[in-house]
């Protein structure tokens, strides 16, 4: 059996499929579109979703990919077993409706074991399928020609593969023999039969054979399309064909871990031996080597991606990652942030087929530096407050366990060893149940969100064609209608009704790529169908969603009016996107990433990812940038290419976050802005006529969003609103200035609001009036509390000559005084005036405001070590009292004891 690098094992596959008629998908980025169900993209099929419920026609119906995935439900299986990966690689093949269970096997079989591919040994591999699958043993019997010792029919926990609903069907799973050496009990194929984990038959391919829906009661029908799904880990192969002990002494992670054992101290390695010859000690820094080369390379990719430490799902996830495996270098001895001088050599092993890593190396290492910095100062605080709870309480209680998990990213495994080395118990049931408590919460908030829709059999049959002729023209005569339908039934005709409609050759733009579905008119014969959606069908039909006033019917022939003043804004907004994401790539750096948009008439939002605050004079040169451009008149250019073409020559921006067609249509402006793009745009930059950043938002967790408009008459819409808004704030603020200026005038108060309420409606002017309200706002609090000391020294003026009793031999002066009609805040601020007047005295006043009654009580300094104001304000004879204080001051509420 040849030994094959990972880049030669994943060519050689992708290279296969391709010969057998397969369309190469590239890979996904690991963060799921459109799909709340999932947190990461967790398997090969898992970014084909709409390709196998009949939402989406692919670009061929045989597929083939090698697809990054992330699964973080048993992470503390990581490292300890052979083959456990927070991250992985799936390399795929797939049939929508094409080919199914003979050919499928007949493919993995030749793949496998012909010598011009991977020429494995046919008695090395065995084969388990479901035990009612009868026609998947018959083929591999008889027409593969496995020998029953190495064909086993097994239950429906390990061969039929099921989501609870949508589609599944039994599977084959192929698995490879590394010989006795890894069976030391000597079980033999006892180990596949009775479904034991092991380490000598290694699972290498799963093929599923789609051909039922689960309606989510477990009620299954045959699909009306069958699929192929199939998934083959890389990292596995890798393992098989290099002759390693585990994945991780592949060429995926060991060059990582050869670069820890650089980190480590008292000349700890990593030990190959071990496996055969396990030493307990040894066992766990092997252990946290594995740990640290799997969760390295997991939080490059995810970084990579666009996702950023942080404290909720995915975000947490990262956060999480790097804090666990910073702990284990700790535990090898590895002092301070080291994590990201890991990540060269993830790119070294990886890059070859996600060259993208490279252009965003610089990300990757800052953020993990700087996460992994500020976490060493969260340990230390953790390590004290674990060791103040062993010290006081004897004992780790699953609270305060899951409290330095959570809170100070303490690994369980940690706190278990310092606990043990202390001989302290750890109460680790209870922390269990706080972490699938907190696991179950995190299910919940997606628990209305199906993993899987049921095939649709009605749009997996809709195979009417539709040609959109709108990048062009917004008008079309004489176009057909080619289908009706209503509630997924196909009807002849609609009258007065609502329904949906297509046609053979339409202008309207369906929803897609962020662009919003156009809207207008279809003229027929008989009657006007009112357009107010469009949407995309599986085979790229454009889907008419109308409200038919009179009759439209089949085969009418119809003239396509496309709403001309949305479709232009629309225009404008979605060639303002382009120009916005070009602009902040340019001013904070190509580590920018769009991760989502939407354009409609009414303005244009794109979501992008970056890794630290944004400053307003960047947002500001970004938006100069785009005026800029605009003003130069840069005309648009459009080509239709294949992804290799576009990419390489055009340089066209693709972060595959969609899957796209064989040929892909690329929209260009100048030598600056270069994208994939399906949608409508302006002919060249000066159509889009103005721009205007309204407001840009923190999604967290370094998500942004932006928001902005285009066109001179909506932004000068925009501006006349949030003028008239912003000078209504000022009116009202004003409102209430007058109702005190007799009290006191504020010249300056004065000046603004006259200067502000006198600016142009102008773009620049909007920023100076936000600022100016946004001051005024701070003014006005200033004013008040003016104001307010103003009317208090006037409230309490009267009571300026109240005079004490003279002191007496067995008491000190005393100013006592119970009538006021005074507030808290007043009583205090009188209590203070008459401490200047009259030092050494001990003063006691009461006042009240409606149904209120307050208390102030004040001790000279000289008489604080005979008498105390909390003392006296609580045992004042004929009075219930409730405050606090001191020995100088106190105050608080009072009743008469007579009105309790």
């Amino acid at each position: 059996m040849r030994k094959l690098s990972t880049n030669e094992i994943r060519q050689m596959w992708l290279d296969f499929f391709q010969s057998k008629g397969h369309h190469f998908l590239a890979p996904a980025s690991l963060i799921p579109v459109n799909d709340p169900s999932l947190l990461w993209i967790n398997s090969g099929v898992a970014t084909l979703k709409p390709y196998f419920e009949g939402r989406k026609n692919p670009p061929s119906s045989r597929l083939t990919n090698s697809q990054k995935a992330i699964r973080t439900n048993d992470i503390e299986n990581v490292g300890v077993t052979s083959r456990h990966q927070t991250m992985f690689e799936m390399l795929g093949n797939f049939s929508i409706g094409d080919y199914f269970k003979a050919e499928a096997i007949t493919m993995a079989w030749e793949l496998l074991t012909s010598p011009e591919w991977f020429d494995i040994p046919k008695e090395k591999l065995y084969i388990t399928v479901f035990n009612e699958d009868q026609d998947a043993y018959d083929f591999w019997k008889n027409q593969i020609g496995i020998p029953e010792d190495h064909l086993f029919s097994l239950t429906r926990d390990t061969n039929f593969w099921d989501v609870g609903q949508g589609p599944c069907g039994p599977n084959t799973e192929i698995f490879f023999d590394r010989g006795q050496q890894w069976d030391p009990l000597n079980l033999g194929t006892k180990l596949l039969s009775d479904d034991i984990e092991n380490d000598r038959y290694i699972e290498i391919w799963n093929v599923v054979f789609s051909q039922f829906n689960n309606d989510g009661t477990n009620c299954y029908t045959e699909l009306p399309r069958k699929n192929i799904d199939t998934g083959a880990g890389l990292e596995r192969l890798a393992s098989i064909f290099q002759e390693t002990p585990t994945n991780f002494e592949t060429d995926i992670f060991f060059p990582t871990i050869k670069k820890i054992e650089t980190f480590t101290k008292d000349n700890v390695k990593y030990s190959l031996d071990d496996y055969q010859n396990p030493n307990p000690a040894q066992t766990k820094v092997n252990v946290a080597f594995k740990v640290i080369a799997d969760h390295v390379r997991a939080v490059s990719f995810a970084i990579a991606d666009g996702v950023f430490p942080g404290n909720k799902d995915r975000n947490y996830v990262i956060r999480r990652l790097i804090r666990r495996a910073s702990t284990y270098g700790f535990e090898l001895g590895i002092n301070g942030a080291f994590l990201y001088k890991l990540v060269p050599e993830v790119i070294k092993s990886m890059g070859q087929f996600y060259p993208y890593l490279q252009e965003k190396a610089k990300v990757i290492t800052e953020t993990i530096k700087d996460e992994e910095e500020k976490f060493l100062k969260t340990l230390s605080k953790g390590y004290t407050l674990l060791n103040k709870i062993i010290a006081e309480e004897k004992t780790v209680s699953g609270k305060n366990a899951w409290l330095l998990f959570e809170s100070f990213g303490f690994p369980i495994e940690l706190t278990l060893e310092i606990a043990q080395k202390n001989q302290i118990p750890v109460a680790i049931d209870d922390f269990k149940k706080l972490a699938n408590e907190a696991r179950e919460q995190a299910r919940q908030a997606r628990q209305d969100q199906k993993a899987w829709d049921k095939q649709s059999e009605f749009y997996t049959k809709l195979k009417v064609p539709s040609e959109f002729t709108g990048w062009n023209e917004i008008v079309h005569e004489g176009s057909k209608v080619v289908y009706l339908f209503v509630n997924e039934k196909e009807v002849t005709s609609l009258e007065n009704t609502t329904g949906f409609l297509i046609l053979d050759k339409t202008p309207f733009y369906a929803e897609k790529g962020g662009q919003a579905g156009d809207a207008g008119i279809i003229r027929g014969p008989h009657g006007t169908a009112y357009v107010f959606d469009t949407q995309q069908g599986p085979n790229h039909q454009h889907i008419h969603q109308v409200n038919v006033q009179g009759k439209i019917s089949l085969n009418d022939l119809v003239d396509a009016l496309v709403d001309e003043e949305k479709r232009l804004l629309t225009m404008k907004n979605h060639s303002g996107t382009h120009m916005i994401h070009w602009a902040l790539r340019e001013v904070l750096g190509t580590t920018v990433m769009q991760a989502g948009s939407y354009n409609d008439e009414k303005g244009l939002r794109m979501d992008f990812t970056f890794n630290r605050p944004i400053k307003p004079e960047e947002l500001a040169k970004a938006q100069a940038l785009v005026l800029e451009k605009i003003q130069k008149e840069v005309p648009r250019k459009v080509y239709f290419c294949s992804m290799e073409e576009a990419v390489n020559k055009h340089q066209a921006l693709a972060f595959f976050t969609e899957k796209y067609d064989e040929i892909v249509r690329v929209i260009k402006f100048g030598d600056f802005s270069c994208e994939l793009c399906g949608g409508t745009h302006v002919r060249n930059t000066k159509e889009i006529e103005d721009f205007l950043i309204t407001n840009l938002e923190s999604k967290g967790n370094g998500l942004f969003r932006i928001k902005a408009l285009t066109s001179f008459q909506t932004i000068e819409n925009y501006l006349q609103h949030q003028f008239g808004t912003l000078l209504e704030e000022i009116d009202q603020l004003q409102d209430r200035y007058q109702e005190t200026k007799a009290l006191l005038v504020d010249k300056q108060w004065e000046i603004q609001v006259q200067n502000l309420k006198a600016l142009p409606i102008t773009k620049d002017n909007l920023t100076k009036l936000k600022k100016g309200v946004a001051n005024l706002y701070e003014m006005a609090k200033d004013y008040r509390k003016k104001v307010q000391a103003k009317q208090t020294q006037l409230r309490i003026k009267p009571y300026l000559n109240l005079e004490p009793v003279s002191a007496t031999q067995d008491a000190p002066a005393r100013l006592q005084f119970m009538d006021t009609n005074l507030n808290l805040n007043e009583l205090k601020e009188l209590a203070d005036s008459l401490k200047q007047k009259h030092p050494q005295t001990i003063i006691i006043l009461g006042g009240h405001k409606e149904d209120n009654h307050f208390l102030v009580v004040t001790v000279a300094p000289e008489l604080q070590t005979k008498y105390s104001a909390i003392e006296i304000f609580k045992n004042l004879p004929g009075f219930n009292t409730q405050g606090g204080g001191n020995v100088s001051f106190a105050q608080g509420r009072y009743k008469p004891i007579n009105e309790n």
